[in-house]
């Protein structure tokens, strides 16, 4: 895979280490507020995750999606500036692998299957959701291609993943205060070519 060779900049373990105290956080909010999950998880075309969440921007999402507690995602450049001012290092841009954490779910056991494998996942798909009128509409949307599972961990109820990929989109969209979308941006990155281009509607 093209996505890979980051573990230096962002080892497994150590990003569990880093997500624990959003993980309490986010399960207390879980329990002890809205329902409404911040982040949820696709793979369109699959049936590893399931849900009650019902419709996300009018569209249902029982059948294929689920949601999650946290993402982390980005990616680095291995260069940095000496104090002479000038560029040191080869410059490549390099993709950290994706870590999202759940609840345990029927689904874990076909994530842990699928990293035991070695099976490619076409696309997955990491959305950021909120209630607008008492709608769930995206926010974010991450749409991640050729997909494998890297890691797997499990801890009490809930389970951290992680997984490298070749493209990358990204979307933030804009709503005004009465639901409507007022346009969106965002970026398409390959990582096996390194082309990039912005998107903008």
């Amino acid at each position: 895979m093209a996505s890979n060779n980051i573990d230096k900049g962002l080892d497994f373990m150590n990003g569990y280490a880093m997500l624990k105290r959003s993980r309490d956080d986010s399960l207390n909010a879980t329990t002890s507020g809205s329902k409404t999950p911040q982040y949820v998880i696709q793979c369109p075309g699959t049936d590893i995750f399931t849900s009650d969440l019902g419709k996300i921007s009018g569209k249902d999402a029982s059948s294929d999606t689920a949601p999650c507690l946290w993402i982390e995602t980005g990616a680095a450049r291995l260069a940095t500036y000496d104090s002479s001012g000038q560029l040191s290092g080869d410059g490549k841009v390099v993709s950290c692998d994706p870590i999202v954490l759940m609840k345990y779910g029927d689904w874990a056991p076909s994530i842990q299957q699928l990293m035991i494998e070695g099976k490619k996942i076409d696309q997955i798909i990491i959305k950021r959701v909120v209630s607008i009128r008492q709608t769930l509409e995206v926010i974010q949307e991450i749409d991640y291609s050729t997909c494998l599972i890297k890691t797997y961990k499990q801890e009490g109820g809930t389970i951290m993943f992680s997984f490298n990929y070749v493209e990358v989109t990204d979307l933030s969209r804009v709503f005004g205060h009465e639901g409507d979308l007022l346009g969106q941006r965002g970026m398409k990155f390959n990582s096996s070519n390194l082309k990039i281009e912005s998107i903008s509607s």
